[in-house]
């Protein structure tokens, strides 16, 4: 397995729950996906693992597939539930 890092940004609420604005996790270089990454999130940060099922991946400023394969350099943000009008 070739490791990669990589950082995860994290708003609000989810933040909170990490205990950070940003996340570091590695996963498979050689198959990272926002999948891998969600995967690494949750055994990283118990207390954001409950709230990963209601949160999207972002990657270079858009919505992401759970297939989406990860560059390195790509910016990944986690999304959380957002409401208003």
């Amino acid at each position: 397995m070739t490791a990669m890092q990589v950082s995860v940004k994290l708003f609000g609420p989810l933040a909170q729950a990490a205990g950070c604005q940003e996340a570091v996790v590695e996963v498979d270089g050689l198959h990272a996906t926002c999948r891998t990454v969600r995967e690494a999130l949750a055994a990283a940060h118990s207390r954001l693992a409950p709230l990963l099922p209601a949160c999207r991946l972002a990657v270079n400023h858009r919505y992401a597939s759970e297939e989406q394969v990860l560059g390195v350099g790509d910016e990944v943000a986690l999304i959380g539930l957002v409401s208003g009008g």
